[in-house]
């Protein structure tokens, strides 16, 4: 077996309109329709299925690569009100440096914005 992309992420949320406005309105993505009949945003490659759920009991984890640059970016984020968990720092992942800012979702999902070096 030679796996090279992940697919999909599924990311549980309590309120789905008040998340799909967050990552529509936060990361200009396209919300789509998919084919199980959840919503889900388009990121060309892959895609996030939104899985509503009465209560997120266990957040998830999970990085973006942003072509912005960091200022830029904490920009953004502060223009939207967005909480900023981690300040951007800059470290090196499995394969090159990245500048990283962390935040949280309206759920708690915990995003990893980074910025490639």
């Amino acid at each position: 077996m030679n796996i090279r992309e992940i697919e999909y992420i599924t990311i549980p949320v309590s309120n789905l309109k008040v998340s799909l406005r967050f990552y529509h309105e936060v990361f200009d993505l396209q919300i789509v329709d998919l084919p199980n009949g959840d919503k889900g945003a388009d990121m060309h490659k892959m895609f996030l299925d939104f899985h509503e759920e009465d209560k997120v009991d266990n957040p998830i984890s999970f990085g973006l690569i942003a072509k912005d640059k960091m200022a830029d970016i904490k920009a953004h984020l502060i223009n939207y009100f967005v909480d900023i968990v981690s300040e951007p720092t800059e470290k090196t992942e499995v394969r090159r440096n990245v500048n990283s800012i962390t935040i949280l979702d309206p759920d708690k999902n915990r995003i990893e914005v980074n910025e490639f070096r």
